[in-house]
């Protein structure tokens, strides 16, 4: 299942935008919870008993697009094609990560709390300018990736077991020294390349399709040019937003919910605050005592603490942004005051208030009319559900939807050909559109007979019902609707038959040994020569699987590539060796480079080698993406 996961574009911008999916340190930062309001939230990837859904799949692509969007200024349009290839990259992470989670599983592998914590603590990007772990940089990089502890916590536990459960096993490839002359040398080769392009498109064909041909095609291939079943329906939309504006909000209604909700209406106390962070107490209660003496804070934790500015400024603060051991202790404090030492799992914390930012309440009077607009929309779903029962009852006696849209002052919509894969011939308001694609909807037109009316489909906006007023059977085309679809047909077929021919004779005049020029002018190809160009080098017009297959091709040999039945025969005319300096460096990058590759392929073939021993089913077609 995993090999199923397609090439994605050779495009510098797609591969930049994946970069930004790929399993490294922070790669995940961002990802937070989606709730699911309104269809189904099916399971898109499953790997024995785990499971990722629709929606967390969807919030992981919008989050990938943002993350594109803002390193590239929002100067990038998101195509659909770029989108698609974000998804494929996404996927195949997901999966991944899925598949070496339920391989740890397997093994019993764990990883412990404190070899986190001591990972976190010596990363580079939480280090002051002396070397030392700032619990100050750490917040602020989650804050700034809008991450919480225990997520990011999480997020760097899947790496670590990536890492022993996949890299390990395959890392450390060595090369011998006396091949650094020849891995430089393959690294900078060169090829020249003759190519010819064979494609049916430009394929001539001699004769036109006879009315017997049209016959015998229709008849063999029945199945083919049949009309799949489709209804024409009638449908009444109740929106909750009709129903909240007969709603009446008394004045205790907004007081009772301002205090329920006073939270909602509270910008609450900020201080800013200074701090300095030790290993020991003993250093810090040696500190705190300089501070006494009315030393600068600043001074004190570039001597003490080895902190420089930045480090030591912990910005304006709310009390839940603090780490509870110290945030009661702030929030006591006065202007000027220094409080500490106090202990947290990252040292012993002093810390001062330089401002205080007093809390902002929002008066009752400047939200009332939210208030309301919040206690109808709440009250709007009780009520909603007060008119489905009776509407439901209406039905249960055998009134139709015209008998029920007066009831309630809506119209009847109308959808006419509705198929099973959502499609239409036409519908009575624009709006139809945007109802289809509610994931129960057309499941529902085809679960009913004729003449029956559905049960509530509840949708974003309100709820819906469905009424079937004629159902259109599956039938099999008439031969003058589709003989202008079975002559397009057969003229690609032709075109592929002709040219397969092309490429069977070019490929056997190659064996015979005539040259690529002569076998062009005889077929009237035309022969075209790349520059020289690298095994790394996309060519030809092929994508970079190909390319790689093509450059492996001896000298004086051919190969024919094929690709969404377009057809290339290519074969190398010159190999170029540059004359290269083997310096140290040079011969270190080379190396790590190949290391990299070579490490890259043998961790995906460890994934899929775990992947056989597991049930693995990837939902493309629920992602969007075709199989």
């Amino acid at each position: 299942m995993i090999s199923k996961i397609r090439k994605y574009q050779d495009s510098w911008l797609t591969k930049a935008i994946l970069a930004l999916t790929a399993l490294s340190f922070m790669s995940l930062f961002g990802i937070s919870g989606y709730v699911n309001r309104a269809g189904k939230n099916r399971a898109v990837i499953k790997v024995d008993d785990l499971v990722i859904l629709q929606d967390e799949m969807n919030n992981k692509l919008q989050n990938s697009i943002r993350k594109a969007q803002n390193m590239f200024g929002g100067n990038v349009e998101i195509t659909d094609e770029i989108r698609k290839n974000i998804l494929f990259g996404l996927v195949k992470q997901n999966s991944q990560n899925m598949i070496i989670e339920r391989e740890a599983q397997k093994v019993g592998a764990d990883i412990s709390d404190e070899l986190i914590e001591k990972i976190i603590s010596s990363q580079p990007e939480f280090m002051d300018a002396s070397g030392h772990f700032s619990p100050s940089l750490l917040h602020r990089q989650l804050a700034y990736f809008d991450m919480t502890e225990n997520e990011y916590i999480s997020d760097l536990k899947q790496n670590v077991l990536g890492r022993h459960i996949v890299y390990s096993p395959v890392e450390r490839v060595i090369f011998p020294e006396f091949m650094n002359k020849y891995i430089v040398k393959i690294a900078n080769q060169q090829k020249v390349f003759e190519y010819v392009t064979i494609n049916p498109a430009d394929m001539k064909i001699d004769r036109e399709i006879t009315d017997e041909e049209v016959e015998q095609y229709y008849q063999d291939f029945a199945p083919q040019f049949e009309t799949p079943e489709s209804r024409d329906v009638a449908f009444i939309e109740l929106k909750t937003a009709q129903l909240a504006k007969s709603i009446t909000v008394s004045d205790d209604d907004i007081k009772t919910y301002y205090q329920n909700n006073i939270q909602d209406y509270v910008v609450p106390e900020k201080r800013r605050v200074l701090q300095m962070v030790f290993d020991d107490e003993s250093s810090a209660n040696a500190a705190f005592a300089e501070l006494k003496k009315g030393e600068d804070f600043y001074r004190v934790a570039s001597e003490k603490a080895h902190q420089d500015k930045e480090t030591t400024f912990l910005g304006d603060v709310t009390e839940d942004s603090l780490l509870p051991e110290i945030a009661d202790e702030v929030f006591k404090a006065k202007v000027g005051e220094s409080v500490g030492p106090l202990q947290t799992e990252f040292g012993w914390h002093i810390l001062k208030v330089t401002n205080i930012i007093n809390k902002v309440e929002t008066p009752l009077d400047n939200v009332k009319s939210q208030i309301t607009s919040d206690i109808r929309n709440e009250q709007a779903y009780d009520q909603a559900q007060n008119v489905i029962a009776m509407i439901e009852d209406e039905i249960g006696k055998g009134n139709n939807l015209e008998d029920i849209a007066k009831q309630y002052d809506t119209r009847v919509q109308s959808v006419k050909g509705l198929k099973e894969d959502g499609s239409y011939n036409s519908a009575s308001i624009k709006s139809a559109e945007s109802i289809l694609k509610e994931s129960d909807f057309v499941e529902t037109a085809f679960s009913y007979n004729e003449n029956e009316v559905s049960q509530t489909i509840e949708t974003e906006d309100g709820f819906v019902f469905i009424e079937v007023k004629k159902i259109h059977d599956a039938h099999i085309k008439d031969l003058a609707e589709v003989r202008n679809e079975i002559v397009k047909i057969w003229t690609e077929n032709e075109k592929s038959a002709i040219a397969q021919e092309v490429v069977n004779d070019v490929t056997a005049d190659m064996e015979n040994g005539d040259s690529l020029a002569e076998i062009a002018s005889r077929f009237k190809l035309q022969m075209k020569t790349t520059q020289p160009v690298k095994r790394d080098d996309n060519f030809a017009g092929l994508n970079s699987a190909l390319s790689s297959d093509a450059y492996q091709t001896a000298l004086g040999s051919y190969k024919s590539l094929s690709s969404s039945g377009i057809t290339t025969i290519v074969k190398p005319i010159k190999v170029i060796n540059p004359e290269v300096q083997d310096s140290a460096q040079q011969i270190k990058e080379t190396k790590e480079k190949m290391n990299k590759e070579i490490e890259q392929n043998l961790a995906e073939e460890l994934i899929n080698m775990y992947a056989k021993d597991m049930d693995v089913r990837i939902k493309y077609k629920l992602m969007g993406l075709e199989e």
